[in-house]
């Protein structure tokens, strides 16, 4: 599986990435879609810098300190979906794709679902994956606890003067989090990252607000210019942080999972959990 194009420039990558631990990568190799997946684009960052705005602290980690080959990799979403439609698509599963979900039935001990096709389906067990607005999850009537940071978060592509070194930087400020995750293009260049900056929504709209010469001024401002100057920026996306968690994950013959059962903020936060970086971008 290739990607569909070489990346050439900071549009060539999806703005939505995400950070697979080593844990992660143990899971992604046991279902077989991990070679898929390294296949193409990936980026394994070797060192994590992690400090504070006011000057009060600077911590790094070493992949070297731990005898590993890499704390994790940076991988774009869609190579991660696609390579795991692939297995989906040579498995014994049935894809049914083109037709939305428009109910939910229950009859004794079966439950099910229906399409806007007409088609039904029946099983002991029914799995909500179906997102953060979950309609499963409102029709079986699992309640959430929900609240909004505040903020926004901003991800975009950008080209720096400077390698990244396959560091991960992360620098916290009074107002949110700047990150900025390494990638890597087929030839090799080591200058594009994928920034998330999670900022206050007035700052936020300031910013997206800006042109991109003043919006690169900015970034290489808040990162404190350790990879030199920001010579490119792609298209840049805002969506709204906010925290969405279902007070119970299962309900008799009934389980959620993945953003139908919670979303998180998406600030980076390193270790052995899960995912690290962006997985979703307003459209």
């Amino acid at each position: 599986m290739q990607d569909p194009e070489e990346a050439l420039s900071v549009e060539d990558f999806d703005p939505r990435v995400s950070a697979i631990s080593v844990a992660s990568q143990r899971l992604l190799e046991q279902l077989g879609v991990w070679p898929d997946i390294t296949a193409g684009r990936h980026c394994p960052y070797q060192t994590m810098t992690v400090w504070d705005g006011d000057g009060t602290g600077r911590i790094q980690f070493e992949a070297a300190e731990l005898r590993a080959p890499a704390l994790g990799t940076i991988i774009e979403n869609r190579r991660i979906v696609r390579a795991l439609f692939d297995a989906l698509a040579d498995s014994a599963v049935t894809l049914i794709d083109g037709v939305r979900v428009s109910g939910w039935w229950q009859d004794g001990h079966t439950r099910g679902i229906r399409l806007e096709d007409g088609q039904t389906f029946g099983a002991r067990l029914v799995v909500a994956a179906d997102g953060a607005h979950s309609r499963l999850r409102q029709w079986v009537g699992l309640p959430t606890r929900e609240w909004d940071y505040g903020q926004q978060a901003i991800v975009c592509t950008v080209r720096t003067a400077q390698s990244h070194r396959y560091t991960a930087w992360q620098r916290f400020s009074p107002t949110g989090p700047l990150a900025f995750l390494p990638l890597l293009s087929e030839s090799g260049d080591e200058h594009f990252c994928s920034i998330v900056w999670s900022q206050d929504t007035e700052e936020a709209r300031r910013l997206m607000g800006l042109d991109d010469h003043a919006f690169k001024a900015e970034l290489e401002r808040a990162i404190e210019r350790e990879l030199g100057a920001v010579d490119l920026v792609s298209r840049r996306y805002a969506f709204p942080l906010r925290q969405r968690h279902a007070k119970e994950y299962i309900a008799p013959g009934f389980a959620l999972v993945g953003d139908a059962a919670h979303t998180i903020h998406p600030w980076p936060a390193g270790g052995e959990s899960g995912l690290w970086g962006c997985s979703c971008v307003a459209g």
